[in-house]
Parts: structure tokens; sequence; C-alpha cells
């Protein structure tokens, strides 16, 4: 039944999420494996991010807003690191705006100020110069503090 198949869902989905928190949290993400942490994607705290949406619509708005405060406060952009365009645009900035989306709603949570949005405005012009192209193709990646590296191509 339907009950049954959230409640699996849901379990699936904190069993994840908690041992993210407990043995890769600031990393980008948990490698099931070896249960040990990652930072394939750019060293953000990519499943934090991730996770925003679920958190609201599971309905706990409580770590929700624990997750925002924790972003607000220590997620910075300001890297010297090569990320994936693509996969930065649809995850990180996606999901700022997603959960920044979400956390106006003072049902979900109360006092926020924007940070989210300020997060995504900084990424977003950190990524611009990857779409600075002859063709308007962006490129594969760019870096965050120095921009786009001499040999990148457009994907």
């Amino acid at each position: 039944d339907l009950a049954s198949l959230r409640g699996r869902v849901e379990a699936m989905f904190y069993h994840s999420y908690d041992n993210y928190l407990l043995h890769a949290f600031p990393h980008d993400e948990l490698k099931p494996i070896s249960c040990s942490p990652a930072d394939n994607f750019g060293g953000y705290m990519l499943t934090l991010i991730d996770s925003l949406d679920t958190l609201v619509v599971l309905g706990n708005t409580t770590e929700f807003q624990r997750a925002v405060d924790i972003l607000c406060t220590r997620l910075s952009f300001d890297l010297d690191q090569s990320v994936s365009v693509f996969e930065t645009n649809i995850r990180v900035l996606g999901g700022l705006l997603s959960a920044h989306h979400f956390a106006e709603d003072e049902r979900i949570m109360k006092g926020y100020g924007g940070c989210l949005l300020d997060k995504a405005l900084e990424l977003g012009v950190r990524l611009l110069p990857a779409f600075d192209t002859p063709t308007g193709i962006p490129y594969g990646s760019v870096n965050l503090r120095r921009g786009v590296v001499a040999d990148e191509t457009p994907e």
C-alpha cells in the first residue's frame, strides 16, 4: 500500500542522509562500499545541497532549517577548483534556488534572510566565464576562482 511504500522510501532516504552526515560531511558525498568521504564535484557539501528539497517533501522542516543554517555559514565557492559546469548548474545552483524558494515560505522556515539566493548568485557569477565562448556552447569546466583554464574546450 501507499503508506508502506512512503515509509520505505523515507527510511531509505534517512539511512543515506544520516550516514552521509556521520561519515562524509562536509565533503560532497559518501562512498557506500568504503563508507568514506569523497569530493568529486567541487568540495562544497553536494549531498547536503541535494538533500534540501527532499527534507521539505518529507516534512522535516527542522532538519531543513538546520541544513540551511549550515550552508549559510559554511558554504563558500571561493575555491581554486575546476568543476563541471553542467553538474554544478543543475545540482548546486538548481538546488540552492529550489531551497531558497522553499525557505521563503514562513510555514517551512521562519526568519530566513535570503542567504541561499546570495550563495546561488555568487556561484552563478563564478560560472559565467564558462559561457563566454565564440559559439555560445559553454566550456565543460570552470575553475571557481580563476575562471576558464587555457586548455579547456567547449562541450
